[in-house]
């Protein structure tokens, strides 16, 4: 007796063995796209904190901050203006934003003359950061 093998297709292990090989290439996909958007969310982060830092420098530049405190601001960030001496005639003003979970991000500029002074908020008066 003969056997005659005329009929073609698919075995039920090579089914089985396109699906785990699908699923496999299914799963690195959404990984990379998870991935994606974490980095996303991050990057939209860290460029949130870097505005607010900034916002602070120009502010004090303008006289219109002084070093203060933690400030709460939108997001659940927080941010302080600290200075320090640095060399005669020199002053060094920080801008720390801290981000809503851990982390922060700290803005350093040089100043000439001394720190602001609590009451000195015009961008000419004695004692105010000239840029």
């Amino acid at each position: 007796m003969r056997r005659v093998r005329s009929q073609r297709g698919l075995t039920l292990l090579e089914v089985l063995v396109a699906l785990v090989v699908l699923g496999l290439v299914a799963v690195a996909y959404v990984q990379v796209f998870h991935g994606s958007h974490a980095l996303v969310a991050s990057s939209r982060e860290w460029s949130q904190a870097i505005a607010y830092a900034e916002d602070a420098m120009e502010r004090t530049k303008l006289g219109s901050t002084q070093p203060s405190g933690p400030d709460t601001l939108p997001g659940g960030f927080r941010r302080q203006v600290t200075t320090q001496p640095w060399q005669p005639g020199l002053t060094l003003l920080t801008v720390t934003v801290f981000f809503p979970g851990e982390g922060r991000f700290d803005l350093h500029r040089l100043a000439r003359g001394d720190a602001p002074r609590a009451g000195n908020t015009s961008p000419g008066a004695p004692g105010s950061l000239p840029w």
